[in-house]
């Protein structure tokens, strides 16, 4: 059985311009059920003074992202504060690591998307008495187009 999360990584240069886009990308993921967003951390520096700031969110059950990050994004005072609370928790180093990687005015965004399709799968297949043989993503449109990869994994996993 493989890990049923994803990690999701994007960086901005300074000429992005963050106006929602974002935060409405992450409750449209979680629409329908099938895709939970686990954590969010988000990290940069203003172009002008090379200030950082940072918010970290976890899933703590229901409930939606988007009530932090709306303060975050519009209220100084706010993403100041939601900073200073990032940075002394678990993930501080974490963020002046990854703050250290940008440039003025840049930004990283890491996102834990959970697949919750992919263990209501696992589950079934593991309850007929089937084994996973292969799970990753590909840049394909059709199984036929993967061919080659298929008769691979299946070659692989044949007794004797």
């Amino acid at each position: 059985m493989t890990a049923h999360a994803q990690l999701l990584v994007y960086r901005f240069g300074s000429s992005a311009e963050f106006e929602g886009q974002l935060l409405g990308a992450l409750d449209r993921i979680e629409t329908g059920g099938a895709l939970r967003v686990l954590d969010v951390l988000f990290v940069g520096t203003d172009q002008a003074t090379g200030e950082i700031f940072a918010i970290e969110l976890h899933r703590t059950g229901a409930g939606g992202f988007s009530g932090p990050l709306i303060g975050f994004r519009l209220d100084v005072a706010e993403r100041r504060r939601i900073t200073r609370r990032a940075r002394a928790g678990p993930s501080g180093e974490l963020i002046g690591s990854l703050a250290e990687t940008l440039g003025p005015g840049d930004a990283l965004a890491a996102v834990l998307v959970g697949h919750d399709w992919a263990r209501t799968l696992d589950d079934a297949v593991s309850r007929i008495g089937g084994t996973e043989m292969a799970s990753t993503f590909v840049d394909a449109a059709s199984l036929t187009t993967l061919s080659r990869e298929l008769v691979e994994v299946a070659a692989s996993a044949r007794p004797g």
